[in-house]
């Protein structure tokens, strides 16, 4: 049986309800839930869906076969005055008399007949009753069984509500309110730490409330407001994906002859307001690989900070159950490409070994998500060239998204010092606004010579128009770089058992230590017991192997490590073959 579920918004001058069904109910079902969530009986409304009125649909037509009920679809209802004050009959039967005392028995519910006419002990007039006979405490205190489910007191908001039981207003949002309350308080009764620990009782139950809402849950909101105004597939400024603009005057403009013999408001590069970006394209970056990044940061210190390192991250994504349609990115390995470093920054080298590495990665299932740098910088987040340059790397590791628009999930992680610890390191992962880098893209920046100013490029000619930039009312032409910044959250996971990659012991490529068959030979003897597919799965191992033998067969290892099987006997004894000599 299927058993998906649909969502519909239901419109009617009640007001809006929210309405969730199975996708297996029919027509008439529907319309059974569709009085319920508005509390008027089904015999005083109109339905229509897309101006078409539901009931020329037969009452058992499965709703999966009516095209206007498609998920989210909105569901307009048109009520009878003569029905307004009439619920449904369900309701009605369920309903208690007025005059009717519910009693409870010690486990909650309510008395039976034949409990009613053995009233004892075990049954209880109110729930109150029955929570308060286990407190040990006195009158003025509170504890879990006095407070948890204890009802809360009402001051009869809901008496002004017009809506459904499904509905909400500002009558009933203070209710919800003192709810939530109480449900925190009770639950933070069950902590046992000190005042600034955390646990599960005291970290608000649900989705995280973020600075960034995700990129797919902003598109969900743009396109809620104008739902039912056009078609699915229509698009109008409400719905229009933001990273679909172009800063770039529009040459081919078929109005008018092409620029710049004439030009109009659409061809024209269109004005942009400083502003944060609210939401971000990853939620959430985990790091599986703890011991590389602590070995990238103790190789950082031997040099004594005073030259720069970056490496570029490899890992996937997955969904964040955390975050409304959150996405999640986990790191899994760093790469470190051919670089020289100074004290301000690095210069990357030629690397002919690049198509190799992306190769062994990806018959890991992993892909390059990121990169990652060190700084001694405490003046700034990101500099002007830090922000410039992950924009390039965003735009070069972009993907379409199913909004048929193209975003980048590149990570930029920051590996900084504290600045009252120079000892302690910490990361910090960012990402440049789809309006920055689109700028960037565009070619509107250029280099200020400022870390902390982003400077708009100079006109090449009369004909070279640029986007106005405004800010606090005024045109600027040099800002801070901060207005294009999208904060990433981030985490350790020190459990292993989720790491494609599960070892972090053969030495780093490009750091001017020769990786040699002698070192191959130590690490295969410590790890010896291991199984096979453990014992290999060392990404810098596979890439010195890569070089040793050749990179198709150590492909086929990245499968095995993959799939968790034993490796080929015959791969075994070549990788042994080559380390004893």
């Amino acid at each position: 049986m299927n058993t998906d579920e649909l969502n519909y918004m239901v419109r009617s001058e009640l007001g809006f309800n929210r309405l969730k069904v199975r996708g297996n109910i029919s027509v008439g079902d529907l319309v059974k839930e569709i009085s319920k969530a508005i509390n008027v009986t089904e015999e005083g409304l109109q339905i229509k869906v897309e101006n078409k009125l539901l009931s020329q649909y037969p009452v058992l037509t499965p709703i999966k076969k009516v095209p206007q009920l498609s998920d989210m679809s909105v569901i307009d209802v048109i009520i009878n005055p003569k029905y307004k004050n009439v619920p449904p009959k369900s309701n009605q039967q369920q309903q208690p008399k007025a005059q009717e005392k519910v009693v409870y028995t010690s486990s909650g519910r309510p008395a039976t007949i034949a409990q009613l006419q053995h009233h004892d002990q075990n049954v209880h007039e109110t729930k109150e009753h029955i929570l308060g006979q286990f407190c040990q405490h006195g009158p003025t205190a509170k504890c879990v069984g006095c407070m948890g489910n204890a009802p809360i007191k009402d001051d009869k908001p809901l008496n002004k509500c017009n809506h459904g039981p499904g509905g909400k207003c500002l009558n009933c949002t203070p209710l919800e309110d003192e709810k939530k309350k109480q449900r925190k308080e009770s639950s933070q009764l069950l902590c046992n730490h000190g005042p600034n620990g955390k646990c599960a009782n005291c970290i608000d139950n649900g989705q995280i409330e973020a600075k960034h809402i995700s990129f797919d849950q902003f598109l969900y909101d743009m396109k809620f407001k104008c739902r039912g105004q056009h078609q699915e597939e229509g698009k109008c400024n409400n719905c229009l994906p933001p990273t679909a603009i172009s800063y770039k005057v529009k040459k081919d403009c078929k109005n008018h002859a092409p620029y710049p013999k004439a030009m109009c408001n659409s061809c024209m590069p269109p004005s942009i307001l400083l502003k944060r970006q609210q939401y971000r394209h990853v939620d959430y970056v985990e790091f599986l690989n703890i011991p590389e990044m602590s070995q990238l940061v103790q190789y950082w210190s031997s040099k004594q900070k005073g030259e720069q390192r970056m490496g570029f991250l490899y890992g996937y994504y997955a969904e964040d159950p955390n975050y409304k349609n959150g996405v999640r990115a986990i790191v899994e390995a760093i790469y470190e490409p051919p670089q020289k470093g100074s004290v301000g920054g690095f210069e990357l080298l030629m690397d002919p070994f690049e198509r190799d590495v992306s190769l062994i990665a990806s018959g890991l299932g992993l892909e390059k998500i990121g990169w990652i740098f060190t700084t001694i910088n405490h003046d700034c987040f990101l500099s002007s060239e830090e922000i410039r340059m992950a924009a390039r790397f965003q735009q070069e590791y972009n993907v379409v998204h199913p909004s048929k628009c193209k975003v980048s999930k590149f990570l930029t992680v920051v590996l900084r010092t504290k600045k009252d610890n120079p000892d302690e390191v910490l990361p910090e992962v960012y990402m440049v606004s789809d309006q920055g880098q689109q700028l960037e893209y565009d070619g509107i920046f250029q280099n200020s010579g400022r870390r902390k100013i982003l400077q708009v490029r100079s006109p090449v000619s009369e004909d070279d128009a640029l986007p106005n930039f405004i800010y606090e009312g005024k045109q600027v032409t040099e800002f801070e770089p901060d207005f294009f910044i999208v904060n990433v959250a981030h985490g350790y996971n020190p459990n292993s058992n989720y790491n494609i990659l599960k070892i972090y012991d053969f030495s780093v490529e490009n750091r001017g230590k020769q990786q040699t068959a002698q070192e191959l030979k130590q690490y295969l003897h410590k790890h010896q017991k291991k199984p096979s597919f453990i014992r290999y799965s060392d990404f810098h191992l596979l890439l010195y192997l890569c070089k040793l033998i050749d990179v198709h067969t150590i492909i086929n290892v990245c499968h095995f490590i993959q799939e968790e099987q034993e490796i080929s006997e015959n791969i075994q004894e070549m990788i042994k073959m080559y380390a004893n000599q």
